[in-house]
This record gives C-alpha cells, sequence and structure tokens, in this order.
C-alpha cells in the first residue's frame, strides 16, 4: 500500500517522514501538486494527504484530480487556516478527512489508518458485490431439506479458508456445483475456477493436463504449455473423480500441495502458484486407501474439510424444488410458454428413485419443456424410465402428439392460410382454430399467405 503526501513545505515532509517510519505502508513525498499528480496517474496510489496552500497546483486542484481519476482513493486535506466552513467545503467535495496543522503523530497516522481501513472496506464490498453477481448468475444450490440445509449453512464459513476440501456424492448429486458455490464466496472469486475431470483422462495424459509440459517432453510436445495447476494460479483448482488418479501422479500431487511448486514435464525449474484445491468423488477414499488404491498421505492433504451431498432418494422433498427450479431455467432458455407443473405431475416425480440423482431429473426436466405442448405440464408427459402408462394416458398423448403435428403440417402447407388448411382438413375453420390454440400453434409461422386467427 502506498501513501502519498504532498506539502511545499520541505519541513512538514520530514516531520510526517519520522511519523511514519514504523507503519506498514510505503510513504511516498512530492513537494508540488503538479508532482503529485503525476504520481497519482501512474496508478499505484491508495491515499492522498495533500497540504491546500501551494503554489502552481493547489491541494484543491489535487483533489478534483483524485475524483476524477480513481473516486476510491482516499483524500484527506491538511491545512494551517482550517475553519469549520473549510471542513464542511472539503467533506462535501468529496475529501475523505480533514486535519488541521499543527501535526501530532498520533493524529496524523490514526487518520491514515482509518483512511486505508475505509479502502479495504470498498474494495471488500466491490469484491463481494461482484462474487455475489458471479453466484448468481450461474447455477445456484437448491434444496430446503434439512440435510441439504446443514449443508449449504456450512459453505460460507468454509469459503473464508484455504482449506482443501473433498466433495462426497453420487454421480449427478451436484459436487461440481458446491465447489464453484466455495469458490464464489471466497476471497477467489475473481480469479479462475479451473476443473479437471480425473477420472476421464489415462494417467500419462492427466499428468501433462496437470503440471504442464516443454516442447520435445513427449512425441507431440511441439510447444511449452502450462498445466491446469498453473492456470488456476491465485484461484482453485477442482479435481473431480479424484479417487481415480493414479498412484504414480498422486505422488506429483502430493508434493505440488506440500510444495506449492508444480514441474512441467521436460523441465529443471519448478513454478510457484498459489492454489485452493477442492476435490469431489464418488468413492470411498478409506476403502481406496486399504486397498491400496489411495495414499492415505495424499488423503489427509485433501480431506481437511469434507462435505457429503446426500442422494436425491434421501431428499426427496427437494424434488418439487428443484423441478420447477429446472422448468423456469428451461422454458427461458427453449422460449417456451410452460409455467407449472401439476400437482399430480409432481407426486409422479417424487415417486421415482432418481438412480443419477440431480442430473436425471434435470434432463428429464427438459425433455418434458421441449416437447410440452401445454403451459402445464400433466402426469402423463412425463415418460420415467421402467414406467408403462395406463392405456388411457398413452392413447391421449399418442392422439396429442398427433394433433399437434398434423395442424403444423397443414399450415406450413397452405402458407399459414386458416381457411385452406381446415378445408383440406375436413373441418369447420373454427374447430380447426380451436385445435391451433390448443397445441399454441400460430398461423404467421408459416409462410407469407395469412390470415387474421379470428
Amino acid at each position: 500500500m502506498k501513501v502519498l503526501v504532498v506539502d511545499d513545505d520541505p519541513n512538514t515532509r520530514y516531520l510526517i517522514e519520522v511519523f511514519c517510519r514504523n507503519e506498514e505502508y510505503e510513504l511516498v513525498l512530492a513537494s508540488n501538486g503538479k508532482e503529485a499528480l503525476e504520481l497519482i496517474q501512474r496508478g499505484d496510489i491508495n491515499v492522498v494527504v495533500t497540504d491546500i496552500r501551494m503554489p502552481e497546483v493547489s491541494g484543491d486542484a489535487v483533489l478534483d484530480a483524485v475524483l476524477k481519476l480513481n473516486p476510491e482513493i482516499p483524500v484527506i486535506i491538511m491545512t494551517s487556516y482550517g475553519t469549520i466552513e473549510d471542513a464542511v467545503h472539503f467533506l462535501q467535495s468529496g475529501a475523505h478527512d480533514y486535519i488541521t496543522k499543527p501535526l501530532t503523530r498520533e493524529v496524523f497516522c490514526h487518520r491514515v489508518r482509518r483512511a486505508m481501513e475505509k479502502l479495504h472496506l470498498s474494495r471488500e464490498i466491490h469484491r463481494l458485490k461482484t462474487s455475489l453477481r458471479q453466484y448468481t448468475d450461474r447455477e445456484h444450490v437448491v434444496g430446503n431439506s434439512a440435510s441439504m440445509r446443514k449443508v449449504i449453512e456450512t459453505l460460507p464459513a468454509i469459503a473464508q479458508t484455504d482449506a482443501s476440501v473433498v466433495v462426497y456424492g453420487e454421480s449427478g448429486t451436484g459436487k461440481e456445483l458446491i465447489a464453484r458455490t466455495i469458490h464464489y464466496f471466497s476471497r477467489r472469486a475473481s480469479r479462475p475456477f479451473v476443473p479437471v475431470n480425473c477420472g476421464a483422462l489415462p494417467e500419462n495424459l492427466l499428468e501433462s493436463e496437470l503440471f504442464g509440459y516443454k516442447r520435445g517432453a513427449f512425441t507431440d510436445a511441439h510447444s511449452d504449455t502450462p498445466g491446469l495447476v498453473e492456470e488456476a494460479n491465485t484461484g482453485t483448482l477442482f479435481l473431480d473423480e479424484v479417487g481415480e488418479i493414479s498412484t504414480k501422479v498422486q505422488v506429483k500431487l502430493l508434493r505440488f500441495l506440500q510444495e506449492k511448486e508444480v514441474k512441467p514435464l521436460g523441465s529443471n525449474k519448478t513454478i510457484h502458484v498459489d492454489v485452493r484445491i477442492i476435490s469431489a468423488t464418488n468413492r470411498d477414499l478409506k476403502a481406496a486407501i486399504a486397498e491400496g488404491q489411495f495414499r492415505d498421505d495424499l488423503y489427509y492433504r485433501l480431506n481437511i474439510v469434507p462435505i457429503r451431498i446426500p442422494p436425491l432418494r434421501d431428499r426427496k422433498e427437494d424434488i418439487p424444488l428443484l423441478a420447477n427450479h429446472f422448468l423456469r431455467k428451461f422454458a427461458k432458455e427453449h422460449d417456451k410458454d410452460v409455467s407449472e407443473i401439476s400437482p399430480l405431475a409432481l407426486q409422479k416425480l417424487v415417486g421415482y428413485n432418481w438412480p443419477g440423482n440431480i442430473r436425471e431429473l434435470e434432463n428429464k426436466i427438459q425433455q418434458t419443456v421441449v416437447v410440452a405442448t401445454e403451459d402445464t405440464i400433466r402426469p402423463e408427459d412425463i415418460d420415467l424410465p421402467g414406467e408403462m402408462r395406463s392405456f388411457k394416458e398413452e392413447k391421449s398423448k399418442i392422439v396429442a402428439d398427433f394433433e399437434h403435428n398434423y395442424v403444423a403440417k397443414l399450415l406450413s402447407l397452405h402458407d399459414g392460410n386458416i381457411t385452406r388448411a381446415s378445408r383440406a382438413a375436413g373441418m369447420d375453420r373454427k374447430n380447426f382454430w380451436q385445435l391451433m390454440k390448443k397445441y399454441k400453434v400460430n398461423a404467421v409461422d408459416f409462410g407469407e399467405d395469412r390470415e387474421k386467427e379470428s
């Protein structure tokens, strides 16, 4: 942190230099306003303390310049000729504080520290707003069951540390979403979140993906390539399916966690990185240790904070909440006028065990929204594995699909002309129009020869 002091009096500058010798910030001195403006324009000044009466460029001009360049920088005004009216004027003009001379160390240093606290607070508010905006722009954790509330309530506190986290849960329970939530609530929110699926890459590729490689390190290494660990520097590295990492790569990962350094393949140099590790697995890592498939020293490095996500079948009270969340998401994404899931349809969703967990539910709601022809999802609109609908339900679904497709095809053949389409169908125009209304088929979507639909 840099504090700029501007005063044309050399004795005042010397006195302030003595005041600040044991302070934690760096003191920068300027003998006039012009020199101060040049320093401020470089962009590395955090607090400005300026005298008012100076030749050429006054303290008022310095204040105005700071407010235009970066109003976040606190400006403290100093003067030997202060009155209450002056103080009010400068504070109303945008100054952070006002000090009268003669100066004392206690008052001067206290006011500067207070200005720095204001700056830190302003930056923290900005960081939190940015984090919140990033978080709300993305998917967020949804759940009102006791088990999920317990998990969600721990996330802000976990996020404020850099402790390694392992998220346990079956496939599809939303482990990566939990990891992203921790990241977006942390001090690293504006920095990279880098996911890597450890189970999807063979051992040799995973090692080079994580740690990078130098040109010529292996046959296809045509150029120096940084690894994902380096890409995540100052941010968060998410190791999905960490239980699938080979013992060879586990050794290198452990060394990185201990030393906070990586050595790209084919390189003799190490690179220091500052990365938080969040892992996820659907395996029992303790059982993997007993079977000799996972190193116990790596386990204790990673498993500082374990989080367990219950499967969807154990928190069925969350299914209606999740289903409606996905309904809104996909109705907007696919521009469909589907606004509701009927109580019986929700009951049907709750009655299913969802072996694929949230991912399967999300996929099913998206599928249902895409093919929906009405604004309400009914039980017969939802096809679940291993389910055979009643004869009546199956017949209704087939008839509805036929009517919708038939009406659309006729309108397409007759360029959107309802009269000609209804005549070709052998139907009264009013009845044909009612079918169009039932399935939300709009004549203006078909060709140029259009009629008014009323």
